[in-house]
């Protein structure tokens, strides 16, 4: 039994985790059970009556449970108690640095990270009758993003230093006495998250959450990444991204990845860049 929770599922990436679990049939394996969506709004287009054109629909077996959580820096016993025996999260939750303040940008950011992977980390435990202390740890994986830097210097854009601290703080969270038994932690690095090729995706988050601004100039921006005219380990196209994050989360695999092409060694094997990610996409570079 595999039960997921997501963060995040009205974005481009959290949508393409939603979209890759809609579109599962009964033969996949493993099973993915049960998954707990976490959100602000209980609003999700694919997951409406009337789902945009496109919308996979082949998964009918996994239940799908939308839970209205207005605040994601408290974790209330009774909203822990419907995630028990969660297995792993995809967390995707995030915002613009350009859209709230310095001081909102670092709460959505980190302190709501942190603060997730702590009080997830004993809901796997709870559940496991194993042996294998592997088996007791809950994965989290937190979608940071290319150009987050562990060593900031003058010029490094906010949102490179706070997702760089939140991947950072995510790796000591993990390391510590109290969570190292229980928590299993990943943070990765997408770059040009591009869903032209899931239009249900891609249509809705531009018309409801980009500027008309934006709507003209990403898919302007997008077209010669697209194309590998600037190299396609700057290239996340969502129909992929949100494949790899879903195996990785259902994966049994809680060790940190072999340093090497798109892997951070200072994270200690644990932090993947977006070239990394396309070598997944390609079934290469996995778990040794």
């Amino acid at each position: 039994m595999v039960h997921l929770i997501l963060t995040g599922v009205t974005g481009l990436v959290g949508g393409s985790v939603l979209s890759h679990i809609l579109s599962l049939p009964p033969t996949s394996k493993p099973v993915i059970d049960k998954v707990s969506i976490l959100t602000r709004s209980t609003s999700i287009p694919w997951l409406s009556a009337t789902p945009p054109a496109g919308t996979p629909n082949a998964n009918k077996h996994t239940q799908i449970e939308v839970i209205e959580h207005k605040d994601f820096n408290t974790y209330p016993p009774e909203l822990l108690k419907k995630l028990e025996g969660a297995d792993a999260c995809i967390w995707s939750l995030g915002i613009s640095q350009n859209a709230v303040t310095k001081d909102e940008y670092v709460k959505i950011t980190k302190e709501y990270s942190v603060e997730a992977a702590k009080a997830f980390s004993s809901l796997r435990a709870s559940n496991s009758t194993s042996d294998d202390p592997d088996a007791k740890k809950f994965k989290f994986i937190y979608v940071s993003g290319e150009g987050a830097n562990l060593h900031p210097g003058m010029f490094t854009p906010l949102f490179g230093r706070v997702k760089g601290e939140t991947e950072r703080a995510l790796l000591e969270v993990s390391k510590t006495t109290k969570y190292s038994p229980l928590l299993s932690v990943y943070s990765v690095r997408p770059a040009a998250v591009d869903g032209t090729n899931q239009p249900w995706i891609w249509k809705e988050v531009l018309n409801t959450k980009r500027t008309a601004f934006q709507r003209f100039y990403l898919p302007t921006l997008l077209y010669p990444i697209r194309w590998g005219w600037t190299g396609h380990a700057f290239h996340s196209p969502t129909e992929e991204l949100g494949r790899v994050l879903v195996e990785m989360a259902v994966s049994e695999h809680r060790e940190p990845f072999e340093v090497g092409d798109g892997v951070d060694a200072e994270s200690e094997g644990r932090t993947l860049g977006n070239k990394r990610l396309r070598m997944l996409e390609k079934g290469q570079g996995w778990w040794k």
